[in-house]
């Protein structure tokens, strides 16, 4: 997930794949796939880390990405490093987690514990679930597709409410 426009979550699919129809053997895709999700995690932190400085100047003021960013942190925040426990399951926040999880100064080691935690449970799922459906992988794929749809209308209709409310407590309409 270095590249959000390019997920991991492609590979672990496709070895899932490759594991179902047995071409991989479970326990080295699942190992290869855990590393890769947490080093591509860490990658992120550590930019967040290298790039704290920058990022909190440009950050304040601003809107778009950097405000994102003022949102995780509220998340860490509020629940600390459950987040990052959770991060795999938040389709589309996986990488800005990472990013602001270095930009919050979090201890690092448990970052990295906590999120091959993450990693291992959903990689655990994915990579077993090939290997059940072995020929039938595509299921798999429309399943994905729509967790991460329901996911989005919940965080679209979660922030659409929040600015709602928001607006609203302040014209004096509620």
């Amino acid at each position: 997930d270095i590249f959000p426009p390019f997920p991991g979550d492609t590979f672990v699919i496709l070895g899932s794949y490759f594991v179902g129809v047995g071409f991989l053997r479970f326990n080295f895709t699942y190992l290869v796939v855990n590393l890769g999700s947490v080093l591509g995690f860490m990658t992120l932190y550590y930019v967040g880390v290298l790039f704290k400085s920058r990022i909190i100047n440009k950050k304040r003021g601003e809107s778009g990405f950097f405000k994102k960013i003022d949102k995780v942190e509220n998340w860490f925040g509020k629940y600390g490093y459950k987040v990052i426990l959770v991060n795999r399951f938040l389709s589309g926040a996986r990488s800005l987690v990472a990013l602001t999880a270095g930009v919050s100064s979090m201890n690092d080691k448990k970052v990295f514990l906590i999120a091959f935690i993450s990693v291992a449970l959903w990689n655990g799922v994915l990579v077993y679930s090939g290997y059940l459906l072995g020929e039938n992988w595509l299921v798999l794929i429309d399943y994905i597709k729509k967790y991460n749809i329901i996911v989005f209308v919940a965080l679209i209709t979660g922030v659409l409410s929040y600015i709602w409310l928001k607006r609203y407590r302040k014209s004096g309409k509620i």
